[in-house]
């Protein structure tokens, strides 16, 4: 008897278990389908959905209906235009191209917990600039930097937002036009390529006269990208179709080519270098990939990420957290944690993109993200509270827990007609079930057998 009385116990509890594994993936989803027209529900069937089950399917359905609350759409924008974004290291000055040029925006009002402002466009880069497709900020924000298909960089002195000052011009080297550029953490190194194939850095010390330091004729027709380590010291070219070089910027002689990835693919397309210059990313179809430049002269292979982008148009990577984000077709941006890059974890996504995010940028310290996408225009993203996030999605989320609370019409909505008294709906007379305080299953939990 004892024995067939601990299987119906056992039987119980696993059929128990089965409905509220149900429960909870059916939860997230419903939660991930309102995220976007009604995100406060999409908070509290999240929540419940992480109590009841807290996989890292409901985990990550979660974390993404938190971020949509700390999405911002800036105004003024036409989506279809949404072009490329820049950011200071703070995040509170980013440059944005949009169809009319490339606007100077002050997204301080926006940031921090008690800020009630809108960000603000305070000017427009005049004199030229409505072409310019090429855009990139220093650390400090006082420093931008442009570059036009002709050929031409300009350099910016933005100490003042709202009055951007012309410093300096620098004219590319070849005859077909500038296709790439990177500008140093502190605004006085400068790097393009072109679509003839060469690589130049320049000295912008003294800004009204850039002076080039160097110039280099690589074998290819074609520099798609140029990414720089903090200290500009190191940089990483993207040329032809998949050629990814390494090279030391420091000799007084000129650049030093120290290595070339020996890249899975047969194209590749964004790419972005850490801020110690000890990694890099390679994006291409549906995946990205992480080499370590611990030894800069043999990069290895560490990781593979899984992107369900079939193209990628951008990487954007912290500095400190080493956060990384991706920008590609589809409906999101993947959020990737790269703490540790030999086992890096996809923990969310920026949603809601019914086609795709062209550009993106995130700021050093990895608090502010910007996406530029033709659904929605330009997205400030506040990403300060994201290690909490990561850490207790729940705990952030319950720092309000009075309106988290679930109706009993509500749970027949979304429940169906699963017994909400099982997960504390109905406690205390209330017609309400407090999604922050959900006790699973408390008949077979181990608390209430030990206690009964």
């Amino acid at each position: 008897m004892a024995t067939i009385g601990a299987s119906l116990v056992y039987v119980q509890r696993e059929a128990s278990r089965h409905e509220s594994i149900l429960l909870a993936r059916s939860l997230a989803l419903q939660a991930s389908e309102l995220r976007d027209v009604d995100p406060s529900t999409s908070l509290k069937l999240g929540v419940a959905a992480v109590q009841i089950d807290a996989d890292a399917v409901s985990r990550q359905a979660l974390l993404e209906s938190l971020l949509v609350l700390r999405r911002e759409d800036l105004p003024t924008i036409d989506a279809r235009g949404a072009g490329s974004v820049a950011l200071s290291q703070d995040g509170h000055v980013a440059l944005i191209k949009d169809a009319d040029g490339i606007g100077v925006w002050d997204l301080s009002e926006v940031l921090g917990e008690d800020s009630e402002g809108q960000a603000e466009e305070r000017a427009r880069l005049k004199g030229g600039q409505e072409d310019a497709d090429l855009v990139a900020l220093s650390s400090d924000g006082r420093t931008a930097l442009t570059g036009q298909d002709d050929g031409t960089a300009v350099l910016w002195d933005l100490t003042d937002l709202a009055r951007p000052t012309r410093s300096g011009t620098v004219n590319g080297e070849g005859d077909r036009g500038m296709a790439a550029l990177a500008l140093s953490r502190d605004g006085r190194t400068a790097c393009f390529g072109d679509l003839d194939g060469d690589f130049s850095v320049w000295d912008l010390s003294v800004r009204t006269r850039p002076v080039r330091r160097s110039h280099v004729r690589l074998p290819t027709d074609r520099i798609r990208s140029i990414s720089l380590d903090a200290g500009a010291r190191r940089a990483a070219i993207l040329a032809g179709d998949r050629d990814v070089t390494v090279w030391d910027l420091s000799p007084p002689g000129g650049p030093i080519r120290l290595s070339s990835l020996d890249l899975p693919v047969n194209t590749a397309e964004p790419m972005s270098l850490a801020a110690d210059g000890r990694d890099i990313l390679v994006g291409s179809s549906q995946r990205a990939d992480v080499w370590s430049l611990a030894d800069p002269a043999k990069p290895i292979h560490t990781a593979t990420l899984a992107m369900p982008n079939q193209d990628l148009n951008g990487i954007a990577l912290s500095d400190s957290r080493k956060i990384a984000l991706f920008a590609g077709d589809g409906g999101s941006a993947p959020l990737w944690d790269l703490s540790t890059p030999s086992r890096p974890a996809n923990v969310s996504s920026l949603k809601d993109y019914s086609r795709e995010v062209g550009h993106i940028a995130v700021s050093a310290d990895g608090k502010v993200a910007l996406t530029a996408s033709p659904d929605r225009g330009v997205t400030m993203w506040d990403l300060g509270d994201l290690p909490e996030m990561l850490e207790d999605p729940v705990a952030v989320a319950c720092n309000a827990p009075d309106s988290l609370k679930i109706t009993r019409e509500e749970w027949t909505r979304y429940a169906g007609d699963v017994d909400w008294t099982g997960y504390g709906g109905g406690r205390l007379g209330k017609d309400t079930l407090a999604a922050c305080s959900i006790d699973w299953a408390p008949s077979l939990s181990p608390r209430a057998e030990s206690q009964g």
